[in-house]
């Protein structure tokens, strides 16, 4: 525990337009900090003049499991509001707050530590209880739980007890004692709307920042459109930290001044920063697959390894009724059914359950919001867009009295006519794997920080 250090954390800002120009300028800035100190640290190191982009290249924090929480483009607006919060502490909720950090359901992102911080209250926490021993004999013993004759207190089994206590409390042992939650309500006194940050703890720009009007009258100035306003309320993870969810496009990011940061390793998402913010958005450009197999239904062994010109021979579809999704995965650049087919019979995910992939099986594949579905053939692979139609409740019946099955679309007797068109039945596209991983970023000493964009 580190209560007596000057300040909870410091971070190294960088003028992010001389990194990219390959020379490292920053400086380390100790938390909280105030609006006049940080404007004299941008002016040391080039921001507000020609460069107005910077990012956070490494901390140094002194409280305990922070560093694991905090990204490159953190808001300084809510570091300052967290740092704040934690200098505010005496040394008793200070050990409180480094206790709940890793253990806390509220401990994911600044916002969360914000709310965390106003709720310490919600835990109780007895330094002295390391087992569950120990916490069997705390009730027992001084709790009086249950009443135990001087010649029995030899043959009670403390730690079943304690272990039923901490099951029936959802407790948990720490490092620094056993966490009880007392059950109260976890109040959210911070939205992540930064208006709502006391203006004494903003530090990006000046408490009372306003501006002439047109005709010469004060009013407050206005922000441009930012990802705020599509917050999804979903957090994405990267080696890098991590960051909200935005419903917003690639393009309408750019359009407001983000670019391409990095992807998460499994490219589902891209992650768009403009120099002080950072927000994760959907990869639209990936691709997904999911892999169909045959229930165990009735009749199985009419589907099960039969080609598709056999099935429809014999007046049998390819129904997703009939089927279980055994697996979900990201495709690669390039990759095809064909890959798909030789990976799950050569070299299995180790969390693929279902069989080799065979004949009868089917692969569907989204992207953009359309999806195809892909029959294991005989040989190759045909499409089935009749595996993503809706049930027809009429199937059966005309099944049974059309002379073509090609005709079958919910008319009896009809003619011919072409077939429907896919309808888009799944959800939103996942996104694809990426290739190419972040670097791995080593921690620099605070003489000359080093990061990896």
């Amino acid at each position: 525990m580190n209560y007596d250090h000057d300040c909870p954390f410091e971070a190294y800002i960088t003028n992010l337009g001389k990194y990219n120009e390959g020379a490292l300028v920053g400086e380390w800035v100790k938390f909280p900090t105030t609006y006049d100190e940080l404007q004299k640290v941008f002016e040391r190191i080039g921001i507000g003049r020609e460069y107005e982009e910077w990012f956070i290249t490494d901390y140094d924090c002194y409280v305990d499991g922070l560093n694991d929480i905090l990204s490159e483009y953190e808001n300084l607006d809510e570091l300052n509001y967290l740092a704040n919060k934690i200098d505010d502490m005496d040394r008793f909720d200070y050990m409180r707050f480094e206790t709940l950090i890793p253990i806390s359901d509220y401990a994911h992102s600044v916002k969360d530590l914000i709310n965390l911080a106003d709720n310490l209250d919600k835990y109780e926490i007895y330094s002295d209880i390391q087992d569950h021993d120990d916490l069997g004999r705390m009730y027992i013993e001084e709790y009086g739980a249950m009443e135990v004759p001087e010649h029995l207190k030899n043959h009670i089994d403390y730690e079943a007890y304690g272990r039923d206590i901490a099951l029936d409390e959802i407790g948990i042992f720490t490092d620094k004692g056993y966490v009880r939650d007392s059950v109260d309500n976890f109040y959210e006194h911070y939205d992540g709307n930064r208006e709502n940050i006391p203006k004494e703890y903003r530090v990006i720009s000046a408490p009372d920042d306003i501006e002439l009007s047109g005709d010469g009258m004060l009013e407050q100035a206005q922000e441009p459109l930012a990802p705020d306003n599509f917050m999804t309320g979903e957090k994405v993870t990267t080696p890098r930290g991590s960051f909200s969810l935005t419903d917003m496009t690639k393009a309408q990011m750019e359009a407001v001044g983000y670019g391409l940061h990095h992807s998460s390793d499994d490219g589902l998402y891209h992650i768009m920063g403009n120099g002080t913010r950072a927000f994760a958005i959907i990869n639209e450009d990936a691709r997904t697959y999911d892999i169909y197999q045959l229930k165990d239904i009735p009749d199985r062994r009419d589907y099960a390894f039969e080609s598709l010109d056999r099935l429809r021979e014999q007046g049998h579809t390819v129904d997703i009724q009939n089927y279980d999704k055994v697996y979900s995965g990201v495709m690669h650049p390039n990759e095809n059914p064909e890959n798909i087919y030789a990976r799950f019979n050569i070299d299995h995910p180790q969390d693929f359950k279902g069989h080799s992939l065979s004949v009868s099986d089917v692969v569907v594949i989204h992207q953009h919001g359309q999806h195809t579905a892909h029959y294991c053939d005989s040989f190759g692979f045909a499409q089935v867009p009749e595996f993503l139609q809706p049930e027809n409740h009429l199937k059966n019946a005309e099944m049974a009295m059309e002379d073509d099955y090609g005709m079958i679309d919910g008319i009896i007797n009809n003619g011919p006519k072409e077939k429907p068109s896919i309808r888009e039945q799944l959800t939103e596209a996942k996104r694809e794997r990426s290739e190419r991983k972040p670097p791995i970023v080593k921690k620099p000493d605070k003489s000359e920080p080093e990061h990896g964009l």
